[in-house]
């Protein structure tokens, strides 16, 4: 962790501050190891973490190499806001802070404005993505917990393959899904799980309801595990009973340019040479999707690089990004076929493992 926090204090010259101070939750984590739901780090010449009575206890086991600073309480101070800014006007003027460096993309407008009022003799310096671009490369710590969070939503799937009924619910098999998925190994779900019978399909982000399976349904499951704070994502569909013709055919379609995005994954090249290596495929042939061909992962479940039409950002070794392509056709149903991988300089390694045949059952 600290060198990923001397990265940032290497920056701070750059960008004119004496001192960092970062506020989003996942940003903190990354740069503390800090997993609490209210806590904020400043860097500077000295680093400083910040958090309330609630999680004095947590953060003495997750952060022990940063000195913890608690909130501290007065009959003035209302919640733990009021907290929050007394404590960090007491480190600001230790550290001798002038200029505070803060994330502007996280940061609301009142809380801008309480910092305001509470160092009034303190710039606040607006920046943007800082660590955004450091956790954009993944280290080997970072892509094992990727890795783990992947094998935990595959064996999941593997897992419901054997509990499918004819007359279940989405709610059904989605509240399945999840359960293997903790029994997996998952600390929690990436996101909601996106998972469809028939029709239904074509809705690229529909929400489990209650549409009872019946045979020759295809089922269509986005899920992901989390290990660590890491997400995984994944996209795969099931043909419950023999598919129809054009189920095969589709498929078959949406592998076929799925594979090519994979093919383009390489480091050095454009994100968006991904999106037009899956997309043009598909347009060939006929069909048009809405959503980009993928995006980053990580602490978050969207974040650099953008895989999308156009897409200039760089690939470069370690980022981790989805390949997702699909097919929708109202009234009909829809695939979608996703991996998430690992950008390698000569390709990509994939993480998530589960057969992207079409599976029967």
């Amino acid at each position: 962790m600290k060198e990923r926090r001397d990265r940032i204090r290497a920056r701070l010259s750059e960008l004119g501050a004496d001192a960092m101070l970062v506020t989003k939750p996942v940003n903190v984590r990354y740069l503390s190891g800090y997993s609490g739901t209210n806590g904020q780090i400043v860097i500077g010449e000295e680093d400083v973490f910040l958090t309330d009575p609630r999680y004095e206890e947590q953060s003495r086991h997750e952060v022990p190499d940063v000195r913890r600073e608690i909130y501290k309480t007065s009959s003035a101070a209302i919640g733990e806001s009021a907290g929050m800014f007394g404590t960090l006007e007491s480190v600001v003027k230790e550290l001798r802070v002038k200029r505070l460096g803060v994330e502007a993309g996280h940061m609301s407008l009142e809380t801008a404005r309480e910092l305001r009022e509470n160092l009034p003799k303190v710039d606040l310096v607006e920046t943007s993505e800082e660590v955004e671009t450091l956790r954009a490369i993944k280290d080997v710590s970072e892509v094992d917990a990727l890795s783990r969070a992947a094998k935990a939503a595959d064996d999941a799937l593997t897992a419901i393959l054997h509990e499918l009924k004819e007359g279940m619910t989405e709610v059904d098999l989605a509240a399945i899904l999840e359960f293997e998925m903790r029994r997996a190994g998952s600390d929690g779900l990436s996101f909601d799980t996106i998972l469809a019978f028939g029709e239904q399909a074509a809705e690229p982000h529909h929400r489990p309801n209650a549409r009872a399976l019946k045979r020759g349904d295809a089922i269509k499951l986005d899920f992901g595990a989390m290990v660590k704070g890491y997400h995984s994502d994944m996209t795969r569909v099931i043909s419950f009973g023999e598919p129809s013709p054009e189920l095969v055919r589709i498929y078959d379609l949406v592998k076929a340019a799925q594979q090519a995005g994979l093919d383009a994954v390489r480091a050095g090249s454009p994100a968006g040479e991904v999106d037009a290596a899956s997309r043009g495929y598909l347009r060939a042939a006929g069909y048009e999707f809405g959503h980009g061909t993928g995006h980053g992962l990580g602490l978050e479940i969207h974040e650099t690089p953008p895989v999308r039409a156009g897409a200039t950002t760089i690939m470069e070794d370690g980022m981790v990004l989805t390949v997702e392509p699909g097919v929708y056709i109202p009234g009909a149903g829809g695939v979608r076929i996703e991996d998430s991988v690992v950008v390698r300089a000569n390709g990509c390694d994939i993480l998530t493992r589960s057969t992207k045949e079409l599976v029967i059952v």
